[in-house]
């Protein structure tokens, strides 16, 4: 519970007490009229917006108490303005009642009464015994209403139980009319238990439509006109809840809803689990013992919920998004409550809540109820008869994970040592033959090599007396035929030494020749290179001269 939201006794404020945190504050600022009391540390704002402070603080999980939740159901009466319904003040200054024998004008008596003679007047007391005799002429014996339970929470764990019995149009929240109702100790000692021990057990609270037989009576001292409990219907209740629950299990077969949940496949293994619950509830911590005493790994993430009242479905509600947008964190979401009579699981009995668990994306696993109590809930999704029992079934399933993979494990490891046997086998076989293998192959590649050896020394001995021949008779090529270029270049150089010697110039001055140069030594073959004066080095047999030209004189050819 985040805070709570009171009738003030005026019945013109509501009360909106909670523990400091600043996003309640900034809502609380939103609402029209809202003041802050500093010395009783509460907001105050006014009852006429009810219906906004409930759609605000609902999902905060803020607690209603009656006075504000009759308030919000249109069946608490408005406080008193001052006027009647036709805007006459009903009392002068000192509150003393007018009479209303008709209209005067300010500061005269209504007219046809005297001053001297006022006419008698009828006490409070008085004219509320007569309107009690007359009610109880006009209802002389008891008979049957019907009507929805409201402001029946607050009182009921008192000795006399008040409340109201409220009318409601079809489909609507506010209340068409409303009667007083009063349920008295000694009638209450009685019926409450038949109702709570009976086959489908029944729990008197808010919000549930009855079927009663009552008598009519006003109560003098207080001026009230009330009808008093004196039976209750159960099957007229439990009707009316199982066709609520019907008709919404009928919408979602039409819409092919009914099983969408339900059908989802259970995660294997399932540790991550979500949960709506009340954090106080029984049924809550049993489920967390439960999961704790198996010694498995789970992973519980709580969202706290009211699990009855009339904060149960904007708790649910938000709860069930909040898992829906972080679905792929989890791996199922529990429902819990734990036991109660078939009107306390009845709240669960709603449509928004259904659809939002029929199109959920984690499988939910219901445990509010016992066995024989069925809600809508129930009937779209894996439910069981309590939280224990779905703690109970996530520890079998987790213990059957277990049990397949040790199995698996154990199957595995035989059909390995079976293969590595089976292996081991083959590759000893394998390796025998292939050792016999190899000595009959390294046995038939000596003898092989053996006669390869046998013919390479023959053919390497071939191929070495052919070559030997082949060399030998090249020598002989080579031998004859360098002789006989010997020879031929012997008789060249022969004859060409002859010639050398023939045109030797020293054989031809030894005939008488003589051979002319110029200075520098060039041979003059013939008298044009020549020119007067210039020097010629005349070279005889027997040594040279020196001399110079006087005169060239050229002959023809």
């Amino acid at each position: 519970m985040s805070g709570t939201v009171e009738l003030d006794p005026n019945g013109t404020h509501l009360l909106i007490r909670f523990p400091y945190r600043e996003d309640l504050v900034a809502l609380v600022k939103e609402l029209p009229g809202r003041r802050w009391d500093p010395r009783n540390k509460t907001w105050k704002v006014p009852a006429a917006q009810i219906e906004r402070v409930y759609a605000t603080f609902a999902t905060h999980l803020f607690e209603f108490a009656p006075e504000a939740s009759g308030l919000l159901a249109g069946t608490l009466g408005t406080a008193p303005s001052g006027d009647d319904d036709d805007g006459a003040d009903d009392s002068d200054g000192n509150g003393d009642a007018k009479a209303k024998t008709g209209k005067g004008k300010p500061g005269q008596l209504p007219l046809g009464l005297d001053d001297d003679a006022p006419p008698e007047a009828m006490t409070i007391s008085a004219l509320n015994r007569k309107v009690q005799g007359g009610v109880r002429d006009l209802f002389p014996d008891t008979f049957w209403v019907i009507g929805e339970v409201v402001g029946y929470d607050k009182t009921a764990e008192r000795e006399h139980r008040f409340f109201q019995l409220a009318e409601k149009g079809q489909r609507q929240a506010r209340a068409v009319a409303t009667v007083e109702t009063a349920l008295f100790g000694r009638t209450a000692s009685w019926l409450l238990p038949k109702l709570a021990e009976g086959q489908a057990p029944l729990t008197l609270r808010d919000g549930i439509e009855i079927r009663a037989l009552v008598r009519a009576d006003f109560y003098p001292a207080a001026g009230r006109f009330q009808v008093i409990v004196e039976g209750i219907d159960p099957t007229h209740t439990l009707g009316k809840l199982a066709l609520t629950r019907e008709q919404i299990l009928a919408e979602l077969r039409e819409a092919g809803l009914l099983h969408k949940n339900r059908g989802l496949p259970f995660p294997v293994p399932a540790t991550r689990i979500g949960v709506l619950a009340s954090p106080d509830s029984d049924g809550f911590h049993d489920f967390c013992q439960q999961l704790e005493k198996s010694g498995c790994g789970f992973d519980v993430t709580l969202v706290p919920i009211k699990t009855q009242g009339v904060g149960l479905k904007p708790s649910l509600m938000q709860g069930l998004a909040w898992f829906a947008e972080r679905s792929p964190q989890f791996d199922v979401l529990c429902v819990l409550r734990g036991g109660g009579s078939r009107t306390d699981l009845a709240w669960f009995d709603d449509r928004e809540i259904a659809l939002a668990v029929a199109k959920h994306p984690l499988k939910v696993l219901v445990g509010i109820g016992h066995q024989r109590d069925q809600s809508v809930l129930d009937a779209i999704a894996h439910s069981e008869k309590t939280p224990t029992a779905v703690a109970a079934l996530l520890v079998e399933c987790l213990r059957g994970v277990r049990a397949d993979v040790h199995d698996r494990a154990t199957r595995l490891r035989d059909a390995v040592a079976d293969l590595l046997a089976d292996l081991r086998t083959d590759f000893r076989d394998s390796a025998e033959r292939l050792q016999r293998a190899a000595i009959y192959r390294v046995r038939d590649q000596r003898h092989a090599l053996h006669g390869s050896g046998r013919e390479l020394e023959a053919a390497v001995t071939l191929r070495l007396a052919n070559e030997r021949n082949r060399l030998t008779a090249a020598a002989t090529r080579v031998r004859t035929g360098s002789d006989r270029t010997l020879e031929r270049a012997a008789m060249q150089l022969e004859s060409r030494s002859q010639r050398h010697r023939l045109l030797d110039p020293r054989r031809v001055l030894e005939r008488g020749y003589a051979l002319a140069r110029d200075a520098s030594g060039k041979v003059l073959p013939d008298a044009e290179s020549l020119a007067p004066d210039s020097k010629l080095v005349v070279q005889f047999r027997d040594g040279r001269v020196t001399t110079r030209v006087e005169d060239v004189q050229r002959e023809s050819p």
